[in-house]
């Protein structure tokens, strides 16, 4: 993974681009366009999540290949704010390896550092693909600073890092961890 005078981080071959707060509309709309034909948001819901982008993602051959996204909401229990992570990779980038690792890595790296008006204490990420409770999975979430915290009220996997290094305590809402 190397990092460019732009900012942009070039992974296998794919080029990952900051555009947190400051997408160009080209961007935004290829964006929209990649969701909309992934079948994966409906229209109004992806142009309103447009703005949450973190990086972009291009394959190779220039096409956009993915995003990730954050939004800021409140944990559960008092726990303060936090920025709520997602991916999306189109089916034919997927098998990628390292590729989702490094997005999440540099969109944390990222937030870390802005000047969020309610100064997030770190990033959720609620799992919902089943393939990341494998072993090898976990153990990548766990190298990249990630902490199994409990589950949600669907059982899905919750886990977090906290931008000042600390381990996060389960919040009251979530189920036990496991």
């Amino acid at each position: 993974m190397t990092d460019s005078p732009a900012g942009d981080i070039e992974f296998r071959g794919y080029k990952l681009t900051p555009v947190y707060g400051r997408a160009p509309p080209a961007a935004r709309d290829d964006i929209v366009g990649m969701w909309l034909a992934a079948g994966v948001l409906a229209p109004d819901e992806a142009r309103r999540r447009v703005d949450e982008v973190v990086y972009t993602i291009r394959s190779p051959s220039g096409e956009l290949a993915g995003v990730n996204t954050v939004y800021v909401q409140d944990v559960p229990g008092g726990a303060g704010p936090y920025y709520f992570y997602r991916t999306f990779v189109r089916p034919a980038d997927r098998g990628v390896p390292g590729l989702t690792t490094a997005a999440f890595k540099a969109a944390v790296a990222l937030l870390r550092d802005h000047p969020h008006p309610r100064s997030p204490r770190g990033v959720v990420a609620i799992v919902e693909n089943a393939k990341l409770a494998r072993r090898g999975a976990v153990a990548r979430m766990k190298r990249v600073g990630l902490h199994l915290v409990g589950r949600d009220a669907q059982g899905r996997d919750v886990w977090c890092v906290k931008f000042d290094g600390t381990v996060p305590v389960a919040p009251p809402g979530l189920l036990k961890p496991v």
